[in-house]
């Protein structure tokens, strides 16, 4: 399953939330740098409230003390627990590097603001020089692609080239977990961008919540662990089936699965299978190297219901590799 959302400015100012056939979300602008608040902010939260949607809002970095950054957007998103977005990509003659994206991450978190996303498209990446961007997900945020392969207006159904289009291929290291595949949707008698999740709704609000399950913490005990090899070779795929998370008579709370190589670095397809949904996520270039930590590809604990994962090998088949899976019973 996909669903599509749009990410809107005043460039869109006027526009009706509820006029939008394809929504299943809405990402906004709410402050630019320390100087600019979007007017239409507050009226799109509030529209999206009432549509019972997910609502994301985003900040536009500027090269402006990252911690003021942070407080100008604390002072505007209005309740500091919606689930942002930081939009790092050139303007002018100002071009973010990856310590000023990670600077003003930590100091969002360091606020209090609940910075989930960060778009940071392909195309500047590799202006960038294609640095690791393990540092996204180490602190609980997830990397948003853009890449428009038609050059034409239309429905964002029309639009969207399809789940194996190639803006959903990771990089950096980490997955894609939305992808804008257009900045010419007609929805609600305007154009503007669009993403995809792939995936419900449902999904979506625990990736935007850090992917933390419903339970809290302080349910969970008795912690379990299993380790395995991944198997070497080109082509050769590992299944690895782990307890459900938040799912099941068993009663498993959080569940969490990662990679750890030796001796090189690995590249794997990862993907998962979730109760309900089939194969929900797939990460096609997920990076493995021996000089790092290990590598959760999700961020956080699984999805709720996941049935089993599979492991196929990549570039560099033969390095060795290994998987563990950490559990808890709520």
């Amino acid at each position: 399953m996909t669903i599509f959302g749009p990410d809107i400015s005043s460039f869109q100012s006027g526009l009706t939330l509820s006029r939008l056939r394809y929504a299943s979300f809405v990402i906004a602008k709410t402050t630019e740098g320390t100087y600019y608040t979007d007017a239409d902010y507050q009226s799109w939260r509030q529209q999206t409230e009432n549509l019972g949607k997910p609502f994301v809002w985003y900040h536009f970095l500027s090269g402006e003390d990252a911690a003021a950054q942070a407080r100008h957007t604390l002072a505007n998103v209005g309740d500091a627990q919606l689930p942002g977005m930081l939009d790092a990509e050139p303007a002018g003659d100002y071009h973010p590097t990856l310590g000023q994206i990670l600077g003003y991450i930590d100091a969002a978190h360091a606020v209090g603001l609940n910075l989930r996303l960060c778009y940071l498209p392909r195309w500047y990446w590799q202006q960038m020089g294609s640095p690791g961007l393990g540092g996204l997900l180490e602190r609980g945020v997830h990397l948003v692609s853009s890449s428009y392969p038609r050059d034409i207006g239309g429905s964002p159904e029309y639009l969207y080239p399809g789940d194996g289009a190639a803006g959903w291929q990771g990089y950096g290291g980490v997955p894609v977990e939305i992808y804008q595949f257009t900045n010419q949707a007609a929805d609600g008698g305007m154009s503007m961008d669009y993403n995809a999740y792939h995936s419900d709704v449902e999904s979506l609000r625990l990736l935007l919540d850090d992917q933390r399950p419903t339970s809290t913490s302080e349910d969970d005990d008795v912690p379990a662990f299993a380790t395995g090899e991944i198997k070497p070779g080109p082509g050769a795929v590992t299944m690895v089936c782990p307890p459900p998370a938040n799912l099941g008579a068993a009663g498993w709370g959080n569940v969490w699965f990662s990679l750890g190589a030796d001796f090189g670095e690995a590249h794997v397809r990862v993907a998962i299978f979730t109760h309900g949904q089939g194969w929900s996520h797939i990460y096609d270039d997920v990076v493995v190297r021996a000089t790092d930590d290990r590598v959760n590809p999700f961020g956080g604990p699984l999805p709720t219901g996941v049935q089993k994962i599979s492991i196929a090998r990549r570039a560099n088949p033969d390095v060795p590799l290994a998987y563990l899976i950490e559990a808890a019973r709520r």
